[in-house]
Formats: structure tokens, C-alpha cells, sequence
């Protein structure tokens, strides 16, 4: 198996992990993406990303990368992104959900096409979600290879709420857990 770590470091993440008592899963995600739409129109997108100890050194974070882990245009409305980022960043799903909806697509079915894209490519390993917001505060979302996909909602008329989804394809999931 070819890997990236020295012998030393190899064994520091061994003791870490024994230490620590986590046991890492390959769906283990800890990426949060917020959409932000305020009273007069004005949108918002943002991301935090893991910080977890032994990642790979030098990798730049997806959420970090313009479209991948989040994407705004203020004319159309904003995504955010979660999951397996070295495999989503490469399909830019954010992005791709706000063109979607310009193109005239509800949020929920843009979340829907950008997910299936990668999926097309990764089925048997793909784990992540979009959720997506129109400029009007219309909202959805879209997962793969979960059961489900919690997200919350938090506007001026109902609040704070949790919306849980079906995944559109749940075969991994279903298999592991």
C-alpha cells in the first residue's frame, strides 16, 4: 500500500489514534457550510473545514477552493458542499448548483444534478451532500451514498429547524451501517 507518512509519523498517528479512542470512517465529515440571505436580499456563503490531526501535509482544503465547498452569486443564490472532498472537489459542486438554478432549476433539483454528476463517476465511493438557496429563500438539498442528510433551516417565520433527506442512492450506507 503506497502511503505518504514516515515511519515516525506513522507510528505518532497509531498512538494518536489508540490515545484518542476515534475511529476514523470514511463517513466521518466535518465540513459546515452556511447560506445566508438577510431582509434585503443580500447573500452570503461560507464554509468551515476539518482540522483533523495527520492529514495529508500541504493539502489544501476543498471548502477553501472558489465553488467546491461553497459558491454565491447574489442574482441567482448560493450552495455549500460536504463530504468526500478530495473526491467533490473535482466536479466544483457548489458552483455548479447556482448555475443550475440560473438555468432555471429549483435548489433542490440543482443539488440533485450536481451530486448526480459525481456520482456518475464514483458510485461505489462517493459520500457527500449539497444544499443549495435561491436568491427568494426557497431551499433544498441533495445526498449520496448516506441513508440520510440532516440539514437546518433558520428564517424569520419558522425559525429554527432541522430538515432531514433521503439520500438518492443509500446502497453504501445500507451495506455498512
Amino acid at each position: 500500500m503506497l502511503t505518504l507518512l514516515t515511519n515516525l509519523v506513522a507510528i505518532l498517528f497509531l498512538g494518536w489514534k489508540l490515545l484518542s479512542g476515534y475511529n476514523f470512517c470514511r463517513f466521518d465529515h466535518d465540513t459546515i457550510g452556511m447560506i445566508a440571505l438577510d431582509s434585503e436580499g443580500a447573500m452570503a456563503v461560507g464554509t468551515s473545514t476539518n482540522g483533523k490531526t495527520f492529514k495529508i501535509p500541504g493539502r489544501s482544503s476543498d471548502s477553501a477552493l472558489p465553488g467546491c465547498g461553497a459558491f454565491v452569486d447574489e442574482t441567482v443564490g448560493g450552495a455549500v458542499a460536504t463530504g468526500d472532498g478530495d473526491i467533490m472537489m473535482r466536479f466544483s459542486p457548489a458552483f455548479l448548483a447556482v448555475e443550475l438554478m440560473r438555468g432555471g432549476m429549483s435548489p433542490t433539483q440543482a443539488a440533485e444534478e450536481s451530486i448526480k454528476r459525481i456520482a456518475s463517476k464514483y458510485p461505489k465511493s462517493l459520500s457527500g451532500a449539497i444544499v443549495a438557496a435561491s436568491k427568494e429563500g426557497v431551499y433544498g438539498a441533495a445526498c449520496y451514498g448516506m441513508k440520510t442528510f440532516p440539514y437546518s433551516i433558520r428564517d424569520s417565520v419558522d425559525k429554527s429547524r432541522t430538515v432531514i433527506i433521503d439520500c438518492l442512492n443509500t446502497s453504501i450506507a445500507e451495506l455498512l451501517w
